[in-house]
Protein backbone atom coordinates (compact mmCIF):
# COMPACT_ATOMS: atom_id res chain seq x y z
CA UNK A 1 0.00 0.00 0.00
CA UNK A 2 1.55 3.24 -0.58
CA UNK A 3 1.81 6.11 1.73
CA UNK A 4 -0.23 9.07 1.73
CA UNK A 5 1.01 12.19 1.54
CA UNK A 6 0.01 15.54 1.96
CA UNK A 7 -2.34 17.35 -0.74
CA UNK A 8 -0.16 19.48 -3.33
CA UNK A 9 3.04 16.77 -2.83
CA UNK A 10 3.29 15.06 -6.09
CA UNK A 11 3.00 15.82 -9.49
CA UNK A 12 0.53 13.58 -10.14
CA UNK A 13 -1.49 15.62 -8.80
CA UNK A 14 -1.30 18.57 -10.96
CA UNK A 15 -1.94 16.83 -14.08
CA UNK A 16 -2.12 17.69 -16.45
CA UNK A 17 0.11 20.50 -16.73
CA UNK A 18 -0.85 24.03 -18.65
CA UNK A 19 1.74 25.31 -20.92
CA UNK A 20 3.74 27.52 -18.81
CA UNK A 21 3.70 25.13 -15.97
CA UNK A 22 5.51 22.21 -18.58
CA UNK A 23 8.31 25.38 -18.70
CA UNK A 24 8.47 25.54 -15.19
CA UNK A 25 9.04 21.82 -14.51
CA UNK A 26 12.09 21.34 -17.46
CA UNK A 27 14.04 24.44 -16.08
CA UNK A 28 13.55 23.65 -12.53
CA UNK A 29 15.17 20.01 -13.59
CA UNK A 30 17.60 22.05 -15.65
CA UNK A 31 18.66 25.04 -12.97
CA UNK A 32 17.64 27.14 -15.82
CA UNK A 33 15.16 30.31 -15.95
CA UNK A 34 11.97 29.25 -17.05
CA UNK A 35 11.26 32.36 -19.50
CA UNK A 36 6.97 32.50 -20.03
CA UNK A 37 7.58 36.06 -21.16
CA UNK A 38 9.72 38.86 -21.78
CA UNK A 39 7.44 41.27 -20.29
CA UNK A 40 5.25 41.29 -17.44
CA UNK A 41 2.05 40.22 -18.68
CA UNK A 42 -1.40 42.45 -18.45
CA UNK A 43 -4.00 39.54 -18.83
CA UNK A 44 -4.05 35.63 -18.60
CA UNK A 45 -3.84 33.33 -21.29
CA UNK A 46 -3.25 29.52 -21.59
CA UNK A 47 0.06 29.95 -22.56
CA UNK A 48 1.13 32.13 -19.51
CA UNK A 49 -0.59 30.56 -16.65
CA UNK A 50 0.89 29.04 -13.90
CA UNK A 51 -1.13 27.91 -10.55
CA UNK A 52 -0.29 29.37 -7.31
CA UNK A 53 -0.60 25.67 -6.17
CA UNK A 54 1.83 23.90 -8.16
CA UNK A 55 4.40 26.91 -7.82
CA UNK A 56 4.42 26.03 -4.29
CA UNK A 57 4.63 22.46 -4.91
CA UNK A 58 8.27 23.47 -7.33
CA UNK A 59 9.35 25.94 -4.54
CA UNK A 60 9.19 23.45 -1.97
CA UNK A 61 11.51 20.95 -3.71
CA UNK A 62 9.13 19.45 -6.14
CA UNK A 63 8.94 15.28 -5.72
CA UNK A 64 11.21 12.59 -7.49
CA UNK A 65 9.25 13.13 -10.86
CA UNK A 66 10.18 16.52 -10.29
CA UNK A 67 13.22 17.22 -9.15
CA UNK A 68 14.10 21.21 -8.40
CA UNK A 69 18.10 21.68 -9.26
CA UNK A 70 19.78 23.42 -6.26
CA UNK A 71 19.46 27.02 -7.91
CA UNK A 72 16.07 26.99 -7.29
CA UNK A 73 12.96 28.26 -9.19
CA UNK A 74 13.33 30.65 -11.83
CA UNK A 75 10.21 32.04 -13.00
CA UNK A 76 9.64 35.04 -16.00
CA UNK A 77 6.72 36.54 -17.44
CA UNK A 78 4.02 34.43 -15.99
CA UNK A 79 0.54 34.79 -14.50
CA UNK A 80 -0.13 33.64 -11.24
CA UNK A 81 -3.76 33.91 -10.69
CA UNK A 82 -4.80 32.78 -7.34
CA UNK A 83 -2.93 33.46 -3.36
CA UNK A 84 0.22 31.80 -3.12
CA UNK A 85 0.34 30.45 0.28
CA UNK A 86 3.98 29.55 1.78
CA UNK A 87 2.67 29.87 5.20
CA UNK A 88 5.17 28.39 7.51
CA UNK A 89 7.17 26.57 4.62
CA UNK A 90 10.64 26.36 4.22
CA UNK A 91 12.28 26.95 0.90
CA UNK A 92 16.20 25.33 0.76
CA UNK A 93 16.97 27.54 -2.48
CA UNK A 94 17.06 31.09 -3.90
CA UNK A 95 13.53 32.08 -5.37
CA UNK A 96 13.55 34.33 -8.61
CA UNK A 97 10.08 35.56 -9.50
CA UNK A 98 10.55 37.88 -11.83
CA UNK A 99 7.99 40.42 -14.36
CA UNK A 100 5.75 38.09 -12.83
CA UNK A 101 1.60 38.86 -12.33
CA UNK A 102 0.23 38.23 -9.02
CA UNK A 103 -3.11 38.45 -9.20
CA UNK A 104 -4.10 37.60 -5.49
CA UNK A 105 -1.88 37.79 -2.06
CA UNK A 106 1.97 36.22 -1.59
CA UNK A 107 1.83 34.84 2.14
CA UNK A 108 5.23 34.50 3.76
CA UNK A 109 4.03 34.28 6.77
CA UNK A 110 6.41 32.21 8.99
CA UNK A 111 8.31 31.43 5.90
CA UNK A 112 11.86 30.39 5.59
CA UNK A 113 13.82 30.78 3.05
CA UNK A 114 17.79 29.67 2.83
CA UNK A 115 18.53 32.18 -0.05
CA UNK A 116 17.59 35.21 -1.16
CA UNK A 117 13.58 36.12 -2.81
CA UNK A 118 13.80 38.08 -5.90
CA UNK A 119 10.27 39.53 -7.17
CA UNK A 120 11.84 42.21 -9.44
CA UNK A 121 9.55 43.71 -11.94
CA UNK A 122 6.95 41.77 -10.47
CA UNK A 123 2.89 43.13 -9.79
CA UNK A 124 1.82 41.74 -6.54
CA UNK A 125 -1.09 42.49 -5.01
CA UNK A 126 -0.27 41.87 -1.13
CA UNK A 127 3.09 40.80 0.21
CA UNK A 128 2.32 39.52 3.44
CA UNK A 129 6.01 38.31 5.33
CA UNK A 130 4.65 38.53 9.47
CA UNK A 131 7.80 36.45 10.90
CA UNK A 132 9.22 35.85 7.33
CA UNK A 133 13.06 34.75 7.29
CA UNK A 134 15.20 35.66 4.58
CA UNK A 135 18.71 34.04 4.89
CA UNK A 136 20.07 36.47 1.82
CA UNK A 137 18.84 39.67 -0.13
CA UNK A 138 14.90 40.65 -0.55
CA UNK A 139 14.27 42.23 -3.86
CA UNK A 140 11.27 44.51 -4.55
CA UNK A 141 12.85 46.03 -7.76
CA UNK A 142 10.57 48.09 -9.36
CA UNK A 143 7.72 45.73 -8.22
CA UNK A 144 3.95 47.28 -8.23
CA UNK A 145 2.08 46.24 -4.77
CA UNK A 146 -1.76 47.52 -5.58
CA UNK A 147 -2.63 46.35 -1.89
CA UNK A 148 0.22 46.23 1.39
CA UNK A 149 3.25 45.53 2.32
CA UNK A 150 3.37 43.64 5.75
CA UNK A 151 6.69 42.54 7.37
CA UNK A 152 6.19 41.95 10.98
CA UNK A 153 9.21 40.89 12.59
CA UNK A 154 10.57 39.64 9.59
CA UNK A 155 13.87 38.47 9.78
CA UNK A 156 16.62 39.55 6.23
CA UNK A 157 19.96 38.57 6.20
CA UNK A 158 21.24 40.61 2.94
CA UNK A 159 19.94 44.01 1.81
CA UNK A 160 15.46 44.95 1.44
CA UNK A 161 16.35 46.65 -1.85
CA UNK A 162 12.54 48.08 -3.01
CA UNK A 163 14.20 50.69 -6.01
CA UNK A 164 11.60 51.77 -8.31
CA UNK A 165 9.16 50.16 -6.56
CA UNK A 166 5.57 51.21 -5.95
CA UNK A 167 3.60 50.91 -2.93
CA UNK A 168 0.05 51.84 -3.31
CA UNK A 169 -1.04 51.19 -0.02
CA UNK A 170 2.18 52.20 1.91
CA UNK A 171 3.84 49.48 3.55
CA UNK A 172 4.43 48.35 7.10
CA UNK A 173 8.12 46.78 7.92
CA UNK A 174 8.19 47.21 11.74
CA UNK A 175 10.15 45.10 14.45
CA UNK A 176 12.36 43.43 11.48
CA UNK A 177 15.95 42.76 11.50
CA UNK A 178 18.21 43.89 8.06
CA UNK A 179 21.43 42.76 8.19
CA UNK A 180 22.19 45.19 5.57
CA UNK A 181 20.85 47.84 3.86
CA UNK A 182 17.36 49.21 2.76
CA UNK A 183 17.03 51.18 -0.09
CA UNK A 184 13.83 52.94 -1.09
CA UNK A 185 15.42 55.13 -4.73
CA UNK A 186 15.47 55.29 -8.02
CA UNK A 187 11.79 56.42 -8.65
CA UNK A 188 10.29 54.94 -5.80
CA UNK A 189 6.74 56.30 -5.12
CA UNK A 190 4.78 55.06 -1.77
CA UNK A 191 1.22 56.56 -1.37
CA UNK A 192 0.21 55.93 1.93
CA UNK A 193 2.04 55.85 5.66
CA UNK A 194 5.09 53.50 5.25
CA UNK A 195 6.10 52.30 8.66
CA UNK A 196 9.69 51.61 9.33
CA UNK A 197 9.24 51.22 13.15
CA UNK A 198 11.28 49.30 15.81
CA UNK A 199 13.47 48.01 13.21
CA UNK A 200 17.20 47.13 12.56
CA UNK A 201 19.50 47.74 9.94
CA UNK A 202 22.68 46.77 10.10
CA UNK A 203 23.57 49.36 7.10
CA UNK A 204 22.45 52.17 5.55
CA UNK A 205 18.68 53.44 4.91
CA UNK A 206 18.53 55.14 1.45
CA UNK A 207 16.01 57.24 0.42
CA UNK A 208 16.99 58.48 -2.98
CA UNK A 209 14.81 60.03 -5.86
CA UNK A 210 11.93 58.68 -3.82
CA UNK A 211 8.67 60.49 -3.45
CA UNK A 212 6.28 59.10 -0.36
CA UNK A 213 2.73 60.67 0.01
CA UNK A 214 1.35 59.61 3.33
CA UNK A 215 -2.38 61.23 2.09
CA UNK A 216 -4.18 62.03 5.57
CA UNK A 217 -1.35 60.07 7.52
CA UNK A 218 2.79 60.20 7.84
CA UNK A 219 4.71 59.96 4.94
CA UNK A 220 7.30 58.15 6.62
CA UNK A 221 7.32 56.62 10.30
CA UNK A 222 10.69 55.23 11.18
CA UNK A 223 10.19 55.40 15.06
CA UNK A 224 12.83 53.22 17.01
CA UNK A 225 14.73 52.13 14.50
CA UNK A 226 18.50 51.09 15.34
CA UNK A 227 20.56 51.69 12.27
CA UNK A 228 23.69 50.74 11.95
CA UNK A 229 24.21 53.02 8.79
CA UNK A 230 23.44 56.57 7.70
CA UNK A 231 20.00 57.80 6.77
CA UNK A 232 19.81 59.40 3.33
CA UNK A 233 16.61 61.95 2.61
CA UNK A 234 18.10 63.66 -0.91
CA UNK A 235 18.14 63.63 -4.15
CA UNK A 236 14.89 64.20 -5.51
CA UNK A 237 13.49 63.05 -2.17
CA UNK A 238 9.98 64.64 -1.47
CA UNK A 239 7.67 63.33 1.22
CA UNK A 240 3.94 64.83 1.65
CA UNK A 241 3.25 64.30 5.17
CA UNK A 242 5.19 63.99 8.18
CA UNK A 243 8.43 62.38 8.27
CA UNK A 244 9.18 61.06 11.72
CA UNK A 245 11.74 59.69 12.90
CA UNK A 246 11.50 59.34 17.14
CA UNK A 247 13.91 57.93 19.62
CA UNK A 248 15.77 56.21 16.26
CA UNK A 249 19.29 55.60 16.65
CA UNK A 250 21.50 56.12 13.68
CA UNK A 251 25.18 55.19 14.05
CA UNK A 252 26.01 57.44 10.80
CA UNK A 253 24.93 60.50 9.60
CA UNK A 254 21.30 61.59 8.92
CA UNK A 255 21.69 63.50 5.65
CA UNK A 256 18.60 65.62 3.85
CA UNK A 257 20.00 67.71 1.69
CA UNK A 258 18.00 68.53 -1.66
CA UNK A 259 14.78 67.15 -0.02
CA UNK A 260 11.61 68.42 -0.30
CA UNK A 261 9.50 68.16 3.25
CA UNK A 262 5.89 68.79 2.74
CA UNK A 263 4.29 68.71 6.32
CA UNK A 264 1.32 69.97 5.17
CA UNK A 265 -0.13 71.56 8.50
CA UNK A 266 1.82 69.96 10.87
CA UNK A 267 5.26 68.89 11.04
CA UNK A 268 7.09 67.99 8.27
CA UNK A 269 10.05 65.95 10.42
CA UNK A 270 10.46 65.33 13.95
CA UNK A 271 13.01 63.62 15.24
CA UNK A 272 12.16 63.56 18.80
CA UNK A 273 14.57 61.60 21.06
CA UNK A 274 16.86 60.69 18.33
CA UNK A 275 20.37 60.23 18.43
CA UNK A 276 22.75 60.96 15.22
CA UNK A 277 25.93 60.01 15.89
CA UNK A 278 27.18 61.48 12.81
CA UNK A 279 26.75 64.93 11.09
CA UNK A 280 22.47 65.89 10.78
CA UNK A 281 22.89 67.74 7.41
CA UNK A 282 19.93 69.94 6.83
CA UNK A 283 20.92 72.65 4.16
CA UNK A 284 20.02 72.93 0.81
CA UNK A 285 16.51 71.53 1.05
CA UNK A 286 14.46 72.55 -2.07
CA UNK A 287 11.29 72.91 0.24
CA UNK A 288 10.11 72.71 3.65
CA UNK A 289 6.61 73.12 4.46
CA UNK A 290 5.53 72.82 8.01
CA UNK A 291 7.55 72.80 11.29
CA UNK A 292 10.55 70.63 12.69
CA UNK A 293 10.89 69.13 15.59
CA UNK A 294 14.09 67.70 17.44
CA UNK A 295 12.63 67.84 20.90
CA UNK A 296 15.38 66.02 23.68
CA UNK A 297 17.61 64.93 19.95
CA UNK A 298 21.31 64.36 19.82
CA UNK A 299 23.58 64.98 16.97
CA UNK A 300 27.39 64.85 16.86
CA UNK A 301 27.49 67.86 14.40
CA UNK A 302 25.09 70.09 12.74
CA UNK A 303 25.37 71.05 9.30
CA UNK A 304 22.89 73.25 8.27
CA UNK A 305 22.06 76.91 6.44
CA UNK A 306 20.00 79.89 7.25
CA UNK A 307 17.70 79.69 4.59
CA UNK A 308 15.57 77.04 5.01
CA UNK A 309 14.50 75.73 8.42
CA UNK A 310 10.81 75.42 7.83
CA UNK A 311 8.26 76.81 9.76
CA UNK A 312 8.23 76.67 13.63
CA UNK A 313 11.29 75.31 15.05
CA UNK A 314 11.24 72.84 18.61
CA UNK A 315 14.66 72.73 20.35
CA UNK A 316 13.84 72.28 23.51
CA UNK A 317 16.76 69.48 24.63
CA UNK A 318 18.56 69.38 21.38
CA UNK A 319 22.05 68.86 21.86
CA UNK A 320 24.86 68.86 19.06
CA UNK A 321 28.65 68.48 19.64
CA UNK A 322 29.87 71.38 17.28
CA UNK A 323 28.69 73.37 13.95
CA UNK A 324 30.34 72.04 11.23
CA UNK A 325 30.31 72.03 6.99
CA UNK A 326 30.88 76.07 6.88
CA UNK A 327 27.47 76.11 8.50
CA UNK A 328 26.94 79.73 10.22
CA UNK A 329 28.03 80.38 13.44
CA UNK A 330 27.85 84.08 13.78
CA UNK A 331 25.65 85.42 16.75
CA UNK A 332 23.16 87.22 14.45
CA UNK A 333 22.31 84.27 12.48
CA UNK A 334 21.83 81.84 15.45
CA UNK A 335 19.71 84.00 17.80
CA UNK A 336 17.42 84.18 14.26
CA UNK A 337 17.14 80.50 14.39
CA UNK A 338 16.67 80.15 17.76
CA UNK A 339 13.76 83.10 16.98
CA UNK A 340 12.09 80.38 14.57
CA UNK A 341 10.83 78.90 18.02
CA UNK A 342 7.43 79.17 18.78
CA UNK A 343 7.23 82.83 20.69
CA UNK A 344 6.39 81.20 23.78
CA UNK A 345 9.49 78.93 23.67
CA UNK A 346 11.37 81.33 22.21
CA UNK A 347 10.62 84.05 25.21
CA UNK A 348 8.98 86.60 22.38
CA UNK A 349 5.38 86.36 24.03
CA UNK A 350 6.60 88.84 27.00
CA UNK A 351 4.52 85.72 29.53
CA UNK A 352 7.78 83.59 29.74
CA UNK A 353 5.84 80.63 31.51
CA UNK A 354 7.43 78.14 28.21
CA UNK A 355 10.50 79.80 27.67
CA UNK A 356 12.80 77.40 27.18
CA UNK A 357 16.54 78.32 28.42
CA UNK A 358 18.36 75.33 27.10
CA UNK A 359 18.97 75.80 23.35
CA UNK A 360 20.51 79.39 24.08
CA UNK A 361 22.84 77.44 26.96
CA UNK A 362 23.29 74.63 23.83
CA UNK A 363 24.29 77.25 21.60
CA UNK A 364 26.74 79.73 24.21
CA UNK A 365 28.70 76.04 25.17
CA UNK A 366 29.55 74.85 21.22
CA UNK A 367 30.47 78.44 20.34
CA UNK A 368 32.56 78.84 22.78
CA UNK A 369 33.98 75.19 23.08
CA UNK A 370 34.22 75.53 18.84
CA UNK A 371 36.40 78.76 19.94
CA UNK A 372 34.25 81.49 18.76
CA UNK A 373 34.00 83.33 21.58
CA UNK A 374 32.93 86.79 20.71
CA UNK A 375 29.52 85.03 18.98
CA UNK A 376 29.32 83.04 22.87
CA UNK A 377 29.58 86.27 24.25
CA UNK A 378 26.94 87.93 21.94
CA UNK A 379 24.59 85.30 22.11
CA UNK A 380 24.96 85.19 26.02
CA UNK A 381 24.31 89.21 26.31
CA UNK A 382 20.83 88.18 24.11
CA UNK A 383 19.99 85.52 26.41
CA UNK A 384 19.91 87.68 29.46
CA UNK A 385 17.89 90.20 27.17
CA UNK A 386 15.45 87.85 26.89
CA UNK A 387 15.40 86.26 29.64
CA UNK A 388 14.16 89.99 31.09
CA UNK A 389 11.87 89.89 27.99
CA UNK A 390 10.07 87.20 28.81
CA UNK A 391 9.75 88.28 32.68
CA UNK A 392 12.04 85.82 34.48
CA UNK A 393 14.14 88.11 36.16
CA UNK A 394 13.17 88.63 39.51
CA UNK A 395 10.38 85.66 39.98
CA UNK A 396 8.98 85.48 43.68
CA UNK A 397 7.72 82.64 45.60
CA UNK A 398 3.65 82.66 45.17
CA UNK A 399 3.33 83.08 49.02
CA UNK A 400 4.22 86.48 48.28
CA UNK A 401 2.46 89.19 48.89
CA UNK A 402 1.72 91.45 46.03
CA UNK A 403 3.48 94.53 47.07
CA UNK A 404 6.28 92.59 48.23
CA UNK A 405 6.78 90.60 45.01
CA UNK A 406 6.41 93.67 42.80
CA UNK A 407 8.72 95.74 44.63
CA UNK A 408 11.28 92.53 44.39
CA UNK A 409 10.19 92.04 40.69
CA UNK A 410 10.86 96.09 39.82
CA UNK A 411 14.00 96.31 41.94
CA UNK A 412 16.04 93.27 40.68
CA UNK A 413 15.10 93.94 36.65
CA UNK A 414 16.11 97.57 37.46
CA UNK A 415 19.31 95.58 38.97
CA UNK A 416 19.52 93.70 36.19
CA UNK A 417 19.28 96.32 33.39
CA UNK A 418 21.89 98.27 34.66
CA UNK A 419 24.18 95.32 34.95
CA UNK A 420 23.50 94.83 31.28
CA UNK A 421 24.58 98.43 30.59
CA UNK A 422 27.25 98.66 32.98
CA UNK A 423 28.73 95.40 32.32
CA UNK A 424 27.13 93.22 29.65
CA UNK A 425 26.21 90.71 32.24
CA UNK A 426 29.54 90.37 32.79
CA UNK A 427 30.50 89.74 29.45
CA UNK A 428 31.82 93.08 28.77
CA UNK A 429 33.63 94.01 31.90
CA UNK A 430 35.64 96.86 29.71
CA UNK A 431 32.62 98.40 29.27
CA UNK A 432 32.47 99.19 32.88
CA UNK A 433 35.98 101.35 32.31
CA UNK A 434 34.49 102.87 29.58
CA UNK A 435 31.38 104.24 31.85
CA UNK A 436 33.15 104.80 34.67
CA UNK A 437 35.76 107.10 32.47
CA UNK A 438 33.10 108.53 30.85
CA UNK A 439 31.13 109.38 34.07
CA UNK A 440 34.95 111.02 35.60
CA UNK A 441 35.13 113.39 33.15
CA UNK A 442 31.41 114.18 32.59
CA UNK A 443 32.04 115.36 36.58
CA UNK A 444 34.74 116.48 36.25
CA UNK A 445 33.95 119.27 33.69
CA UNK A 446 30.65 119.82 35.98
CA UNK A 447 32.53 120.65 39.07
CA UNK A 448 34.95 123.06 36.91
CA UNK A 449 31.78 125.13 35.77
CA UNK A 450 30.62 124.82 39.62
CA UNK A 451 34.38 126.05 40.66
CA UNK A 452 34.17 128.81 38.34
CA UNK A 453 30.34 129.53 40.01
CA UNK A 454 31.89 129.94 43.64
CA UNK A 455 30.64 126.64 44.50
CA UNK A 456 33.25 125.06 46.05
CA UNK A 457 35.24 125.73 48.82
CA UNK A 458 38.01 124.27 51.26
CA UNK A 459 37.00 122.08 54.10
CA UNK A 460 39.74 123.01 56.44
CA UNK A 461 38.58 125.66 59.00
CA UNK A 462 42.06 126.58 59.36
CA UNK A 463 41.64 128.17 55.97
CA UNK A 464 38.15 129.69 55.33
CA UNK A 465 38.13 130.36 58.87
CA UNK A 466 41.34 132.79 58.36
CA UNK A 467 40.70 136.28 58.43
CA UNK A 468 43.84 136.71 56.23
CA UNK A 469 41.62 134.72 53.49
CA UNK A 470 38.86 136.21 53.95
CA UNK A 471 38.91 137.86 50.61
CA UNK A 472 38.51 134.95 48.61
CA UNK A 473 34.78 133.88 50.96
CA UNK A 474 32.03 134.60 48.37
CA UNK A 475 30.72 136.82 50.92
CA UNK A 476 33.36 139.03 50.20
CA UNK A 477 33.07 142.72 49.17
CA UNK A 478 35.98 144.99 47.95
CA UNK A 479 36.23 148.03 49.54
CA UNK A 480 35.66 151.38 47.95
CA UNK A 481 38.60 152.97 48.19
CA UNK A 482 40.89 152.83 45.02
CA UNK A 483 43.88 153.25 47.61
CA UNK A 484 43.31 148.94 47.77
CA UNK A 485 44.63 147.17 44.99
CA UNK A 486 42.07 144.40 43.57
CA UNK A 487 43.00 140.78 44.53
CA UNK A 488 42.83 138.62 41.45
CA UNK A 489 39.76 135.97 42.06
CA UNK A 490 38.69 137.80 44.94
CA UNK A 491 35.02 136.00 46.34
CA UNK A 492 35.99 132.83 44.47
CA UNK A 493 37.85 130.18 46.78
CA UNK A 494 38.80 128.40 43.34
CA UNK A 495 40.33 131.29 41.58
CA UNK A 496 41.33 133.75 43.98
CA UNK A 497 45.43 134.32 43.89
CA UNK A 498 45.57 134.98 48.11
CA UNK A 499 44.74 131.00 48.92
CA UNK A 500 48.24 129.81 49.86
CA UNK A 501 50.32 128.01 47.92
CA UNK A 502 50.90 125.07 50.17
CA UNK A 503 46.89 124.58 50.30
CA UNK A 504 46.00 121.15 47.98
CA UNK A 505 44.18 123.56 45.01
CA UNK A 506 41.50 122.55 43.75
CA UNK A 507 41.49 120.79 40.67
CA UNK A 508 37.95 119.31 39.00
CA UNK A 509 39.72 116.25 37.19
CA UNK A 510 41.26 115.02 40.32
CA UNK A 511 38.25 116.04 42.43
CA UNK A 512 35.82 113.91 40.30
CA UNK A 513 38.60 110.99 40.55
CA UNK A 514 38.89 110.77 44.06
CA UNK A 515 35.16 111.09 44.10
CA UNK A 516 34.57 108.14 41.56
CA UNK A 517 37.03 106.02 43.00
CA UNK A 518 35.89 105.33 46.97
CA UNK A 519 39.10 103.18 48.15
CA UNK A 520 41.50 106.23 46.75
CA UNK A 521 42.65 109.32 48.33
CA UNK A 522 43.95 112.02 46.33
CA UNK A 523 43.50 114.66 48.95
CA UNK A 524 40.53 115.99 47.10
CA UNK A 525 37.66 115.56 48.64
CA UNK A 526 38.64 115.87 51.86
CA UNK A 527 40.53 119.63 51.27
CA UNK A 528 37.28 120.69 49.20
CA UNK A 529 33.32 120.51 49.24
CA UNK A 530 30.91 122.44 47.76
CA UNK A 531 28.92 124.91 49.57
CA UNK A 532 25.87 123.67 50.98
CA UNK A 533 22.96 125.47 50.31
CA UNK A 534 20.67 126.91 53.19
CA UNK A 535 17.87 124.29 54.12
CA UNK A 536 13.94 125.17 53.26
CA UNK A 537 11.69 125.13 55.76
CA UNK A 538 8.82 122.74 54.91
CA UNK A 539 10.80 119.06 53.49
CA UNK A 540 8.67 119.15 50.12
CA UNK A 541 10.51 122.50 49.53
CA UNK A 542 13.85 121.07 50.50
CA UNK A 543 13.44 117.86 48.15
CA UNK A 544 11.99 119.64 45.24
CA UNK A 545 13.64 122.70 44.94
CA UNK A 546 16.85 123.36 42.92
CA UNK A 547 18.02 126.82 42.85
CA UNK A 548 21.32 127.48 42.09
CA UNK A 549 24.16 125.61 41.63
CA UNK A 550 24.54 124.15 44.75
CA UNK A 551 21.94 122.00 45.10
CA UNK A 552 22.67 120.44 41.77
CA UNK A 553 26.66 120.06 42.88
CA UNK A 554 25.47 118.49 46.15
CA UNK A 555 23.30 115.68 44.41
CA UNK A 556 26.33 115.57 41.35
CA UNK A 557 28.83 114.55 44.29
CA UNK A 558 26.30 112.07 45.75
CA UNK A 559 25.39 110.37 41.99
CA UNK A 560 29.31 110.28 41.61
CA UNK A 561 30.01 108.27 45.00
CA UNK A 562 26.75 105.95 44.25
CA UNK A 563 28.07 105.22 41.02
CA UNK A 564 31.79 104.61 41.93
CA UNK A 565 30.61 102.22 44.54
CA UNK A 566 28.22 100.49 43.00
CA UNK A 567 31.22 100.25 39.41
CA UNK A 568 34.32 99.33 42.02
CA UNK A 569 31.68 96.09 43.47
CA UNK A 570 30.99 94.82 39.91
CA UNK A 571 34.49 95.45 38.98
CA UNK A 572 36.00 93.57 41.50
CA UNK A 573 32.61 91.31 40.86
CA UNK A 574 33.34 90.63 37.32
CA UNK A 575 37.41 90.26 37.48
CA UNK A 576 37.31 87.85 40.39
CA UNK A 577 34.59 85.58 38.91
CA UNK A 578 31.81 85.83 41.93
CA UNK A 579 29.22 87.25 39.27
CA UNK A 580 27.53 83.81 37.89
CA UNK A 581 27.30 83.73 34.63
CA UNK A 582 24.96 81.82 32.64
CA UNK A 583 27.90 79.59 30.55
CA UNK A 584 27.11 75.90 31.31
Amino acid sequence: MTALKPIGKTLAEFQPLQPAEQKLLVACRAGEIAEISAQRPTEATPDNTVRAAFLRFMLLGGDERAPVHEKGVQLQGAWVGDELDMRGATILTDVWLRYCTFVEALIFRDASVKGSLALSDSKLAELAGDGFFCKGDLFLERVGISKVVRLLGAQIGGDLTCSGASFDNGGVIDRSVIKGCVFFQDKFIATGEVRLVSVQIGGDLTCKSASFDGGESDALVIDKAAIKGSVFFKDEFIATGEVRLHIAQIAGNLNCQDATLKGGNGFALTGDGMCVQGALFFRNLKLVEGDISLSSAHVGRLVDDKEIWGGTLVLDGFVYDSIAGGAPTDAATRIAWLDKQSAAHAGLDKKGAEFTPQPWRQLIKVLREMGHAEDARQVSIAFEQRLRAANLIGQTPKDWNRFRAWSYRKISRTGHRLFGVLTGYGYRPLRLLAWMVGVWLFCAVLYWCAAVQGVFAPSDPLVFQNEKYEVCAPSYVAPASAVVSPIKGAGNWYLCAALPEEYSGFSPLAYSLDVILPLVNLQQESSWSPLIPTPNKTWYKELFTFEGGKHWTRLLVWFEILFGWVASLLLVAVVSGLTKRREE
